[in-house]
């Protein structure tokens, strides 16, 4: 049995048992975690409030070869979120944000950048909640891109020309065309919320949620319509959880 040190984000947790949980972590070192951490749903436990969701701590496991689920032993908070648990909208944004980080993460596969990227969004939500759907909007577009699902935002996948202030259509293969490859066929983009896709590819989640609140209700609307879309053709399901924004 190995023992392993990590930074990990806590997405969801699961009774188990009479004292138990299964908690569920997006670790810095080791991608997905799914681990058992034995008696702390007793009154006195070793965890504390560490593993409440969304809270980033520090966390030693132990695991054996071939088996996905391992044994939480130490944890330590570096960053509670206990101050935002009144916040209903909020919590259901990152709930909505940890179920597609367990969806679209392979167990035990590190990826750093879907991991920064991920506590990024966490905290420019926790930061500024009433710039949570922006947020959303840039944390969807990051985890399609960050694992190979977003179309390719600069140029027409047929003739490769450079989109310009023009309406370029999303077909059913998930790459977007221009008006003339795609003969007008499929989910119409307009050139403003195709600025502000790009707009994510340039900007951390904070300042894009600042810019973002200029933009048109329209425009905001037609962003969560399609990353919707999109992330619910690659799971082939409609995710379990969808903010009410």
């Amino acid at each position: 049995m190995a023992i392993f040190e990590t930074e990990a984000l806590v997405l969801r947790t699961y009774n188990l048992a009479e004292a138990d949980k299964i908690v569920v972590c997006l670790s810095r070192a080791a991608g997905l975690i799914r681990g058992v951490a034995k008696g702390c749903r007793k009154l006195k436990n070793r965890f504390g409030a560490s593993l409440e969701p969304f809270t980033l701590i520090n966390l030693t496991y132990y695991a054996k070869e071939n088996k996905e689920l391992v044994s939480f032993s130490q944890t330590e908070i570096l960053r509670s979120r206990f101050n935002l648990s009144g916040n209903a909208s909020l919590l259901t944004g990152f709930s909505y944000m940890g179920d597609l980080l367990i969806d679209f993460s392979p167990p035990h596969q590190a990826n750093d950048n879907l991991y920064r990227m991920a506590l990024a969004c966490f905290e420019a939500a926790s930061e500024s909640p009433e710039d949570l759907e922006a947020v959303l909007r840039y944390f969807e577009v990051w985890l399609l891109k960050i694992e190979g699902f977003l179309p390719d935002l600069r140029a027409c996948a047929n003739c490769r020309r450079v989109f310009g202030e023009e309406m370029i259509y999303l077909g059913s293969d998930l790459s977007l065309r221009c008006a003339d490859c795609s003969n007008r066929r499929g989910t119409a983009i307009s050139s403003r919320l195709h600025s502000q896709l790009r707009a994510t590819e340039k900007l951390p989640p904070a300042k894009f949620a600042i810019e973002a609140r200029e933009a048109a209700k329209d425009t905001k609307k037609q962003m969560a319509e399609l990353t919707f879309q999109i992330i619910g053709r690659v799971l082939e399901r409609t995710p379990r959880i969808r903010p009410d924004i």
